[in-house]
């Protein structure tokens, strides 16, 4: 996750980024100490996650967040708890509440709360369905009802639990137009949908009776991604 700290405290603003050092899932863009400076990173940069101070000289945490047209995930910090009932209005954002100083442990699990929340957001924003054209024909097809995608010649095969159909194209070009979180490419010729995997052995999928290979570059992303424990 992208990440900026926003914060007019420099000790704080350091503090901070020694925190965001350790946590892998972030992606330090950068410090500032004012809502000035953080607005033109914004306008340049895509940040998910703000660290932001609430009271700030000028424009305050409150003011520069009801400002923005496009609001990342924020984590309030403040050494008062008198704007909790404020912050809770943008809730929708708001992933968590930090009163200084801050801490290790409260601040990673704050950003773990983020992470869970941006995987809702972005399943929000996927479409549960595609339409391709197939023998003459516009078919609609469930995303969650696929199977996997495999290429056949010049054309992709869309395997799901009921149908098989052929659509003109490449697996590169399916990859660029499936935006759902369990489509996923596995080898060029490959994409899988993640939770009918049965199981996985070496450098191989099974998928209902298909076995599907693995390649050497996909398998630590794949792994990854499903997070066995």
């Amino acid at each position: 996750m992208k990440c900026l700290i926003v914060d007019d405290n420099e000790m704080s603003r350091l503090a901070l980024q020694m925190l965001c050092e350790n946590l892998p899932d972030l992606e330090l863009i950068g410090l500032c100490e004012g809502a000035g400076e953080a607005l033109k990173i914004m306008q340049q940069t895509p940040i998910d996650l703000l660290l932001l101070d609430i009271e700030m000289p000028n424009i305050t945490g409150m003011d520069l967040v009801k400002s923005l047209d496009d609001i990342p995930l924020i984590i309030f910090i403040t050494s008062k708890t008198e704007y909790a009932t404020e912050a809770f209005e943008l809730r929708e954002w708001v992933v968590d509440y930090l009163t200084k100083p801050i801490n290790f442990p409260r601040l990673k699990k704050a950003v773990e709360a983020a992470k869970e929340m941006q995987k809702k957001q972005a399943l929000k924003q996927f479409e549960n369905y595609i339409f391709v054209r197939s023998s003459g024909k516009i078919v609609r097809i469930d995303l969650n009802s696929i199977e996997y995608l495999e290429t056949v010649g010049d054309y992709v095969r869309f395997k799901t639990n009921e149908q098989s159909i052929l659509v003109h194209g490449t697996i590169k070009g399916m990859e660029s137009r499936l935006s759902h979180p369990d489509l996923m490419k596995v080898n060029r010729s490959y994409i899988v949908n993640l939770s009918k995997i049965r199981d996985i052995e070496d450098h191989s999928i099974l998928i209902g009776k298909k076995i599907i290979p693995v390649s050497r570059a996909h398998r630590a992303p794949l792994l990854k991604k499903i997070n066995p424990i």
